[in-house]
C-alpha cells in the first residue's frame, strides 16, 4: 500500500501545542508527517529544535515520510541572480543532509518564479531555466550520495510548465530526480483557461511578458515520473487547499494514474488544517485512499 504522509504548519506554535496536534494525528490514526519547508528552516537555525521535534514524534508513533524544500522568490533553484546563487545552492545542500539525516527519500522541490519585476527586466525564460540545470547538476550529486530523491512539482509559473519539467526528466534521466504532482495546482492550469480574468495563474505568466501556456492531461504525462504527489481541491481558479470532495477535481481520474505511476512513493495531503479539524481530514483522506489497499 502506498503510504499517506500529512503536512501541517508545525512552526506557527509552541512544543505543547504541537505535542497536542500529534496526539490528534495518532487518534486519527495517521503515521507518517511531512518534514515541512519550515520545519528545515527552522533545522537549519537549530538542530535542537528537530532532534526535539523528532523526539515527540517518537512518543506518539509518528515519524517523517517525505520533505518539502525550502521554497520562495529566493530559495527556489530556478532563483536567477549569480550573487545569491552559491548560498542558495549551500542551504538545499545542508536540507538534503538533513532529510538523509531524519529517513527521508523524497524532497519536493518548486522550480521557482520568474518575476523579471524582482529578478530583472532583461532576463527570459532561457535565463531562468538555464539556471535550473545548473542549481540541479550540482544538487543532483549531493541528493544521490545521501539517497534522496529530488522531485520538481508543478506550479503554474512558466518555469514550471510541464514542457520544461518533463524536459528536465529527460536531460537528467537520473534515479534521483523525478516528478511531484500537485492536483490543486495542476487543476488551475487546465481549468483556469476557461475563464482566465478570474484565474491566479496570467498574471504571472505577464510578469514575464509572454502569454500563458495552460495545460491539458497534466498527470498522464507527469506519470512514468511520478514519485510523490500532493492531494487537495479547489474550483480551477485559486489555489485553495481545499480537502477532496470541496472543489471541482475529478479524483477518480488522480487516482487511476496515480495507482498505475510506477515510481510513486507516497501520498501527501496538503489540504490546509486551517479549515478542518485534523480528525476529519485524516478519515476523509483514508476513505479516498481506499483503493489503494
Amino acid at each position: 500500500m502506498i503510504p499517506l504522509t500529512h503536512c501541517y504548519n508545525w512552526t506557527n506554535q509552541s512544543r505543547e501545542e504541537s505535542r497536542k496536534r500529534m496526539r490528534e494525528f495518532r487518534e486519527a490514526g495517521a503515521k507518517h508527517l511531512v518534514l515541512t519547508s519550515g520545519l528545515l528552516g527552522e533545522g537549519l537555525r537549530s538542530m535542537r529544535y528537530l532532534l526535539d521535534f523528532r523526539s515527540d514524534m517518537r512518543e506518539f508513533g509518528l515519524d517523517f515520510l517525505d520533505a518539502h524544500a525550502l521554497w520562495g522568490n529566493w530559495e527556489d533553484p530556478g532563483m536567477p541572480l549569480e550573487e545569491w546563487h552559491e548560498i542558495v545552492i549551500l542551504r538545499h545542500k545542508a536540507s538534503i543532509r538533513l532529510c538523509a539525516a531524519f529517513g527521508v527519500r523524497t524532497l519536493a522541490f518548486h522550480t521557482g518564479n520568474t518575476f523579471n519585476s524582482i529578478f530583472g527586466s532583461s532576463l527570459t525564460l532561457e535565463d531562468y531555466k538555464r539556471m535550473l540545470i545548473r542549481s540541479l547538476e550540482e544538487l543532483l550529486v549531493y541528493a544521490e550520495r545521501n539517497g534522496v530523491i529530488l522531485c520538481l512539482e508543478n506550479q503554474w509559473t512558466p518555469l514550471n510548465q510541464s514542457r520544461i519539467l518533463l524536459e528536465m526528466m529527460e536531460y537528467f534521466n537520473s534515479k534521483n530526480l523525478g516528478l511531484c504532482y500537485d492536483s490543486g495546482h495542476g487543476n488551475l492550469t487546465e481549468k483556469g483557461s476557461a475563464c482566465p480574468e478570474r484565474s491566479c495563474v496570467p498574471a504571472i505568466w505577464e510578469d514575464l511578458g509572454i502569454p500563458v501556456q495552460w495545460e491539458e492531461n497534466l498527470i498522464e504525462k507527469f506519470s512514468p515520473w511520478l514519485v510523490n504527489c500532493h492531494l487537495h481541491d479547489n474550483h480551477g481558479f485559486g489555489d485553495e487547499h481545499n480537502l477532496p470532495g470541496d472543489g471541482n477535481i475529478d479524483w477518480k481520474r488522480i487516482l487511476e494514474v496515480l495507482k498505475h505511476s510506477p515510481r510513486l512513493e507516497c501520498i501527501q495531503n496538503e489540504a490546509s488544517f486551517r479549515d478542518y479539524p485534523i480528525d476529519r481530514v485524516c478519515r476523509q483522506f483514508s476513505s479516498l485512499l481506499e483503493s489503494f489497499a
